[in-house]
């Protein structure tokens, strides 16, 4: 993960917990609570064996208006995905649509290349990636809707978002 980090934030950084799922519970709005503001957060979702997640330098913020951050230093990474693939890290290719901000949906890179919506309220689920859309898609990928999280939609084991103090 640092080789992943190390071109955005440097080699030296220290990483704080602003969100952690099994903690914090499924509520976007405490996410949102946690994380707006926050420059700099890395968010690391795990869905069974599959460990993946993305990288912003802009802050999240809780917005009734569904509006999108821009920036070219955004990515989204897989550790360990669905169709065996090596780690890999995925540049923002639209940059104007690097993440989307909503206070009805967690941390979301792209339109829905990586879509964390946990409501606890109402139990529903709308997780999902539709990779490719936002973010570049790495060659040899066959299915860019299981290729993250092995399933489309998926539940979340874990989500946790750390951002750089």
């Amino acid at each position: 993960m640092h080789l992943f980090l190390a071109p955005e934030v440097g080699n030296i950084s220290q990483w704080l917990l602003c969100y952690r799922q099994s903690s914090h519970g499924d509520l976007d709005s405490t996410f949102h609570k946690n994380c707006d503001g926050k420059e700099n957060t890395v968010t690391i979702v795990k869905e069974k064996e599959f460990v993946f997640g993305g990288y912003t330098d802009l802050p999240w913020e809780s917005t009734n208006n569904k509006e999108y951050g821009s920036t070219s230093k955004a990515f989204i990474f897989s550790l360990h995905n669905n169709e065996k693939l090596a780690p890999f890290k995925s540049m923002v290719r639209n940059p104007e649509r690097a993440i989307y901000r909503y206070q009805w949906y967690g941390p979301t890179f792209g339109t829905q290349d990586l879509l964390i919506d946990k409501d606890g309220n109402s139990g529903s689920n709308k997780t999902i990636t539709n990779f490719g859309i936002d973010y570049f898609l790495p060659k040899n990928v066959t299915n860019r809707t299981t290729i993250l999280a092995g399933v489309y939609p998926f539940h979340p084991d874990e989500v946790e978002v750390f951002y750089l103090n």
